[in-house]
């Protein structure tokens, strides 16, 4: 009975949601970068991203995770803490929290962001995960723009 009652309602969803055309979530860009603390073991920063649904149904997104490299210096991986909704035909921004160690980082790069950093190239790239109920699916990300550290 109970695969009865499953199958009817997976049937719905699809029936439900099968026939409406869903456009593709976009990223309107980098928003900003935002350090919380940074010092000659690590970085703590927010990696701020616009997010566009322009369509008429909500979206979540679900934990994702960025490579985020700053002038060339791979800073580490920015990671979304928990599942965020969108609401539909909105454009918002997002933070994204970004934790890392600089083991693989020579000491002149560190020193050059422990220093300010100046203004630079800020490169995301990953893969955004939203979706709505079991349809997930994958969007990808690649933003480079000019940042400052703050």
């Amino acid at each position: 009975m109970k695969a009865v009652i499953n199958f009817s309602f997976a049937v719905c969803l699809l029936l439900l949601f099968g026939c409406k055309s869903f456009k593709e979530i976009e990223i309107t860009g980098f928003k900003g970068f935002k350090v919380n603390k940074i010092d000659m073991k690590g970085i703590d920063a927010d990696v701020m991203l616009g997010i566009k649904n322009p369509n008429t149904t909500g979206f979540s997104i679900y934990r994702s995770e960025f490579d985020v490299t700053y002038n060339g210096v791979f800073l580490g991986k920015a990671r979304s803490a928990k599942r965020v909704h969108i609401s539909p035909n909105t454009e918002k921004t997002y933070a994204f929290t970004l934790r890392s160690d600089f083991k693989n980082v020579n000491l002149v790069d560190i020193m050059k962001l422990v220093n300010g950093g100046g203004n630079g190239m800020v490169q995301v790239t990953g893969n955004l995960k939203a979706g709505k109920f079991y349809l997930r699916k994958k969007f990808p990300v690649d933003v480079k723009e000019r940042a400052r550290l703050h």
